[in-house]
């Protein structure tokens, strides 16, 4: 009875040790199995990119048919076009064919001495605008003196003068210079009747000069000259129209600038 306990015990013994050792051979087949899936290498090999080097030395350059593609701009790089403050700036106030070589608009101004004469001051001076300029702006500029051989001597010149004007206005010469016939007729003068304005040499500033004589008594003239920027008219007393011409020409260069 023991001898057959024995045997027995014995055989199940190694049936259970059997079985344990094919359970463990299965799990390893099934485990080495697991880990090479089909499909494993194929996955592996399109999921890994394939990366090739460029020789360091022969960068790509730009296709030139290709308008859309240009090199890139290396690190630092300026654009001097952009960069260029403003441009180039254009020439303004160039001197004009009768401004005498001066650049820009010329204007008016109230010399303290001119032609002989000098500006008059207190009683003498001017109180008021003898003669009707025309339309007047913000542009223009009025200029009204007397002269006399002293600062306090009688008057001999009486200058009415506008600035400002964009081209030659042979309008407003014509309305002052009828401005300055009424201004001497109402201070006693007699302008003789018919006259008319003689043109003279305009001298070194251009444009024209104009005179008539202004007193039927005594020598007198009315003169006017107008360029692209001024007009004016003057009253010389003692002056004959041929010598307030010359007389004018000479003093234009102090009135006017």
């Amino acid at each position: 009875m023991r001898t057959r306990i024995s045997t027995r015990t014995s055989a199940r013994t190694s049936v259970r040790v059997s079985t344990l050792v094919l359970a463990a051979a299965m799990l390893g087949t099934l485990a080495l199995t697991a880990c090479e899936m089909p499909g494993d290498d194929k996955d592996k090999a399109e999921g890994t990119p394939t990366i090739s080097a460029e020789p360091s030395g022969s960068a790509p350059s730009a296709d030139a048919s290709d308008p859309g593609s240009s090199p890139a701009a290396s690190p630092g790089a300026t654009d001097a076009t952009a960069k260029k403050p403003g441009g180039t700036k254009t020439p303004t106030g160039a001197a004009s064919p009768d401004s005498g070589g001066k650049s820009g608009p010329r204007v008016l101004v109230s010399a303290a001495r001119t032609g002989g004469y000098e500006r008059l001051v207190g009683d003498g001076a001017p109180s008021d605008v003898p003669v009707d300029p025309g339309e007047m702006t913000d542009e223009n500029n009025l200029v009204v003196v007397a002269y006399g051989k002293t600062p306090t001597s009688p008057r001999e010149v009486l200058f009415v003068g506008v600035d400002g004007l964009a081209t030659t206005d042979g309008k407003r010469v014509e309305h002052m210079v009828r401005g300055m016939i009424d201004y001497v007729n109402g201070d006693g003068g007699s302008v003789p009747e018919g006259v008319t304005m003689k043109t003279y040499a305009p001298g070194p500033l251009g444009g024209t000069v104009e005179c008539m004589p202004a007193q039927d008594a005594y020598p007198a003239a009315i003169c006017a000259w107008s360029d692209n920027n001024t007009v004016a008219v003057a009253y010389f007393d003692k002056l004959s129209a041929d010598a307030a011409a010359k007389k004018l020409v000479e003093m234009r260069t102090d009135l006017e600038k």
